[in-house]
């Protein structure tokens, strides 16, 4: 493995595959094999495009698409070249499109897709041990001979072996011979199954797994010297081998770590495979081949039915012969045995339970484990039985494995009975259909986990209709039942789909708001439920009602770091805004002696995050609305805290600015900015405009000028790639010398551009008079586009504005192709937001760089010839 990274990192890899995740997904894999030069290209012709510059390669990586035309051309136009011509080719295919492609010449070996880091080692070991002799040398050496692979075979450590595809052994090993105490030529022409101790899975099976799968994975009892079996891994898949089809077996011994490693990844496979019956299906043939068991059954119990089992799924490793005659499992006593609460686990002597469980007598089953699934409260929803016709052996982690397979089969058992039946009456309520206090809790843990990992705000809201008894008193429970279905649908209609409402109790709502980056935002949002409120309500005898609401607002993590404190607080907060009146919303304040301790730590915390360097600066793509073309990017700060993880600037930065903090940091996140700028310039010749914020506190500073001047003297970036944001709530009068600086720095030659425009108070003669180049619209206005026409209208109307004061826009949180369609149409110049990438670090900016200059000189060169 080692030679075939040296060589082919001294070159480079080709990688051709039409799925964006296929393609990062592999880079990923070889990147972490130790390639260095990965060149990706979606389909053949981008592919052609990078070959004609001749790159130096060692390997190709081949998507085969259920058309496999495009692909075969593509083989035979590498192979044609000279430079490419003894280059090996590795497929790329799902089980169905590889089917009738496994002997293609061309195609040294196969990965299924999607890949992993194992099967992807393993191809690449078998190049290395098979590779084609290189081209011959200007001077004379001695001659290869068909079998100078074996100095890479018979060095290797594991055991190999390689057989045609009837099951007839053609060569081991070293390791292999060494193993079971024989030479490879007594073993040449021997039969595989006897070999390697397989019993049951013969060369027609297999052949039927590797052109399903593409890959064969099994436990054997590997014959060993001394007389005895070990228990090993067999992996097998398809190979050229002397200009023939082959399997190529490699087997390894399974010790305790190989075993543990193994069956990691085998419980990986389940989780992967899904909830749904197919995934059901999925996961119970996952054990059989990853434990080399012959039978898998999973049951459900029906007790409130009153019913039999139901099988869910019933997965054998070979299929029995049409004159073999099984009873059914599902009238058998094991299973009922389950089903009552008792575990059976059976080793190695199974056949005990022969005499009274037909199907175990009928399997010929030596071990046998029948396990109950069961819910939180201990009762049994179904069972796992599982099966095989060879013990198993002493220290074999099977039964282990199979308890855990049981818990995720229990797990979506009880996620399905939630959904399907009676707990889906205990998640969501009766009336309103919305959630309740139960899943709603779990939903706001769900959101606090989120959040203390991505450093995100979110809020929570407590919603309280006022004077509600007097409604169900006067007007009956029949009228408050119809005000609670309608407040229940305002408030829904008044939120994203990604926040929740939920009927927490009687007359009472609460809401979670995620992804927030200002606390005004929830604000809008709140004022719009208090308006959408006091709209009169039309009931079913054709009378109107009003009502009103009172809601209270606690922030994540301003006012509490968890769930039931956040909604405490917003429960103060909403009797805050009962007494005073009502028909009103009020956030949560801390009281005084509460407010100023948590102050205080989170300054102090704060200054030695500065010195301790736990500041980073975060770099966010800035797109052209109609080519998407990445044309700058905005420097955004973040805090990641050894013990806290990542804390939201929106709770830091206004503690920065009212402590002065923030002077100094503003500098450290510039003088970043502008380093990374230039290094990307310099490295691959692309002038990015880099924004970085301003906060008033800086603007204050008589230095300012002096500092941005410094910051490109040392950093060496042009001046005009940087542009300074000034929010648009900074007061001209209440900033000394505001437009002088501005003024100032716009000379130097930077760019000046107006943030978070649409949030503050700025007047037409303030945007006049400011020396702005560009105008942001913010986020909030943004992500209502497709929900709010008022919202649709103000940005509209920004648009119009700016271009009418010569002014360009750049739309910031855009997250949807909405958002997209409806800013191109109006013309706004460039977009900000998740749609197209998160913030990212700077050595990730750095790849996405790469990425880029790699995809666009491609299609520059395609468009040139």
């Amino acid at each position: 493995m080692t030679g075939m990274v040296d060589s082919v990192g001294a070159t480079g890899i080709l990688l051709v595959a039409s799925q964006r995740d296929d393609r990062r997904c592999l880079f990923d894999l070889l990147d972490k094999q130790g390639f260095r030069r990965i060149h990706a290209a979606r389909d053949a012709t981008q592919a052609r495009v990078l070959l004609a510059e001749r790159p130096a390669l060692g390997l190709v990586l081949l998507e085969f698409a259920a058309d496999a035309s495009d692909a075969l051309a593509f083989c035979a136009h590498v192979h044609g070249l000279e430079a490419y011509r003894q280059i090996p080719i590795l497929g790329l295919a799902t089980a169905a499109t590889r089917r009738g492609n496994e002997s293609l010449e061309d195609v040294r070996g196969w990965l299924h897709l999607p890949a992993d880091g194992e099967q992807l080692r393993e191809q690449l070991e078998l190049l290395q041990q098979t590779k084609p002799a290189p081209a011959k040398p200007a001077v004379d050496l001695p001659q290869a001979g068909p079998d100078d692979y074996r100095f890479a075979f018979d060095d290797d450590d594991r055991c190999w072996v390689i057989s045609t595809p009837d099951g007839q052994v053609l060569d081991v090993n070293a390791a292999f011979a060494r193993h079971v105490g024989a030479t490879a030529a007594e073993l040449r022409g021997r039969t595989l199954s006897v070999v390697i101790g397989e019993a049951g899975v013969g060369p027609t099976e297999l052949l039927q797994r590797l052109a399903e799968a593409g890959v064969a994975e099994r436990m054997v009892q590997c014959p060993r010297a001394d007389g005895g079996n070990a228990p090993m891994r067999a992996v097998t898949r398809l190979a050229t081998w002397r200009n023939q089809v082959v399997h190529v077996t490699a087997l390894q011994a399974q010790g305790h770590v190989a075993q543990a490693r193994g069956l990691l990844n085998l419980l990986a496979q389940l989780r992967k495979a899904g909830s749904n019956e197919a995934g059901v299906r999925q996961a119970a043939q996952v054990l059989v081949q990853g434990l080399a068991l012959d039978f898998v059954g999973v049951y459900a119990a029906m007790p409130e039915a009153n019913a039999e089992p139901v099988m869910w799924a019933h997965q054998l490793r070979q299929p029995l012969a049409s004159n073999d005659a099984v009873p059914d499992v599902l009238q058998q006593p094991a299973l009922h045995l389950v089903l009552d609460g008792e575990t059976l686990m059976h080793s190695d002597d199974a056949m005990r339970l022969a005499h009274s469980d037909a199907f175990v007598a009928g399997m010929n089953f030596k071990a046998f484990a029948g396990l109950p699934l069961v819910d939180e409260r201990g009762s049994v929803l179904g069972a796992l039985l599982a099966g095989s016709r060879e013990p198993w052996v002493s220290g074999s982690l099977i039964p282990e494995t199979l308890h855990v397979a049981a818990g995720h089969f229990a797990h979506d058992m009880e996620l399905r009975r939630a959904r399907a039946q009676g707990r889906a009456h205990g998640l969501l309520d009766g009336l309103t259909r919305l959630p309740n206090r139960l899943l709603f809790n779990d939903r706001l843990e769900n959101t606090l986990r989120e959040a203390r990992r991505t450093g995100e705000m979110f809020a929570v809201l407590f919603v309280d209709l006022d004077r509600f008894k007097s409604i169900n008193d006067s007007l009956g429970h029949s009228v408050g039942d119809e005000v609670l279905t309608a407040v229940a649908r305002r408030l829904r209609g008044s939120v994203r789909a990604s926040d929740t409402v939920a009927r927490y109790a009687g007359d009472e709502f609460t809401v979670i708001l995620r992804h927030i980056t200002q606390r005004e935002d929830v604000l809008r949002i709140a004022d719009k439920m208090v308006r959408l409120m006091d709209a009169p309500l039309m009931l079913a005898d054709g009378s109107e009602l009003h009502i009103t609401a009172s809601i209270g607002v606690s922030f994540y993590p301003d006012d509490a770091a968890t769930a039931e404190r956040l909604l405490k607080h917003a429960d103060v907060a909403m009797y805050s805004a009962k007494g005073k009146g009502r028909n009103g919303y009020q956030v949560y304040v801390a009281q005084s002696e509460e407010s100023h301790q948590q102050r205080v730590a989170l300054e102090s915390k704060l200054r030695q995050a500065e010195r301790n360097g736990e500041l980073r600066v975060y770099y966010q793509p800035q797109v052209d609305v109609l080519t998407e073309d990445i044309v700058g990017m905005e420097a955004l700060v973040r805090w990641e805290h050894p013990e806290l993880g990542m804390i939201s600037p929106g709770f830091f930065i206004p503690l920065a600015e009212e402590t002065g903090l923030i002077v100094s940091i503003g500098e450290w996140v510039l003088r970043r900015a502008c380093e990374s700028t230039a290094r990307w310039t310099r490295r691959y010749g692309l002038p990015l405009r880099i924004g970085v914020n301003l906060s008033a506190l800086q603007l204050m500073q008589p230095r300012l000028p002096d500092m941005v001047m410094s910051a490109l003297h040392d950093s060496g970036l042009p001046a005009g790639q940087l542009e300074l944001e000034v929010t648009e709530s900074i007061s001209v009068k209440s900033i000394p010398h505001l437009l002088r600086n501005l003024a100032r720095l716009h000379d130097m030659g930077c760019h000046l551009a107006i943030d978070d425009f649409g949030t503050g108070q700025a007047s037409l003669d303030y945007l006049r008079n400011l020396p702005a180049d560009r105008i942001k619209i913010d986020q909030s206005f943004v992500r209502n586009i497709g929900v709010d026409p008022d919202d649709e209208a103000i940005v509209k109307a920004t648009i119009d504005m700016a271009h009418g004061l010569n002014r360009a826009v750049i739309a910031e949180g855009v997250e949807t192709e909405a958002h997209l369609s409806f800013l191109r149409q109006q013309h706004c110049e460039e977009l900000q937001g998740y749609l197209f990438c998160r913030p990212l670090p700077r050595n990730a900016f750095d790849l996405l760089l790469a990425e880029r200059q790699r995809l666009l000189g491609a299609a520059r060169d395609q468009g040139t010839g």
